[in-house]
């Protein structure tokens, strides 16, 4: 006999393998093998949070304020670098040439020039998620638009268009799925980037966010109060990957058919 096995929507099967992940930990936790200064409990967590939710929103809201500065300034930035290659190959093999040679460089080892340049402060931390998350959107941009089909560029040019028109109205639609793939990408690398130079930045300025937090917590032998900052950030990367990000694939590419599901 048979057993049809009922089917789950991806989006619970991810809340299912989250809860295993936490009752794991728990589990790892409770079990005495390693000391609860160094491995707290799930439930010992959530009771902080629970008893420093302003300071955790606080935290949370100054990081999110840093990384949506400096992955705007990116993003910019690489827009205009990228519509730039389509006007010239020498353009584009001079802008591969300069992202070969800063896209294996950490961003987190620029905040030290960061901090000479632009001093104390919130810029610091701005410029180093602007130079973590560059690159990967530039890559995928210049991909896109190298990669547009020649048909659809040589009608655009039969209409008349050339230079940033062209750009605008045949290249940038026509790469839209490599332009999300690439802010996918940068956004992921500017989270990262921005809690790193927090981490750095914390000893320097004495105040941040999340990143922040969790250097803060470890002076004071808070296992809780870091592990807490952590599934914060854990939260609003899965908000802006399977929300945010999804809802909008799902309303451009998807839905033009652009991209499968």
């Amino acid at each position: 006999m048979n057993v049809k096995i009922p089917s789950i929507p991806l989006f619970f099967w991810k809340i299912l393998l989250v809860i295993i992940i936490l009752l794991t930990w728990e589990g790892v936790a409770r079990s005495g093998i390693f000391s609860s200064f160094i491995f707290p409990t799930i439930t010992d967590t959530l009771v902080y949070m629970g008893g420093h939710v302003d300071e955790l929103i606080s935290a949370t809201s100054y990081t999110l304020q840093l990384l949506l500065a400096g992955l705007a300034c990116s993003c910019l930035v690489g827009l205009i670098a990228g519509s730039l290659t389509m006007i010239s190959r020498r353009i584009r093999l001079g802008l591969e040439t300069v992202v070969s040679i800063i896209s294996p460089i950490p961003s987190s080892s620029m905040l030290p020039f960061a901090i000479l340049w632009f001093g104390l402060g919130s810029s610091p931390i701005i410029f180093v998620t602007f130079f973590g998350s560059l690159c990967p959107f530039l890559i995928n941009l210049v991909n896109g638009f190298t990669t547009v089909n020649k048909t659809q560029l040589a009608v655009g040019r039969n209409f008349g268009l050339k230079g940033f028109d062209l750009v605008w109205h045949i290249s940038l639609p026509a790469s839209l799925p490599h332009i999300i793939t690439g802010f996918r990408a940068s956004w992921g690398t500017a989270w990262r980037s921005v809690v790193a130079a927090e981490l750095i930045f914390g000893a320097v300025g004495g105040k941040g966010g999340l990143g922040w937090l969790i250097y803060a917590n470890r002076f004071q032998l808070n296992a809780p109060g870091m592990l807490g900052a952590l599934i914060c950030i854990s939260i609003v990367g899965l908000l802006v990957e399977n929300v945010l990000l999804e809802i909008l694939e799902r309303k451009t590419v998807k839905r033009w058919g652009m991209k499968n599901d």
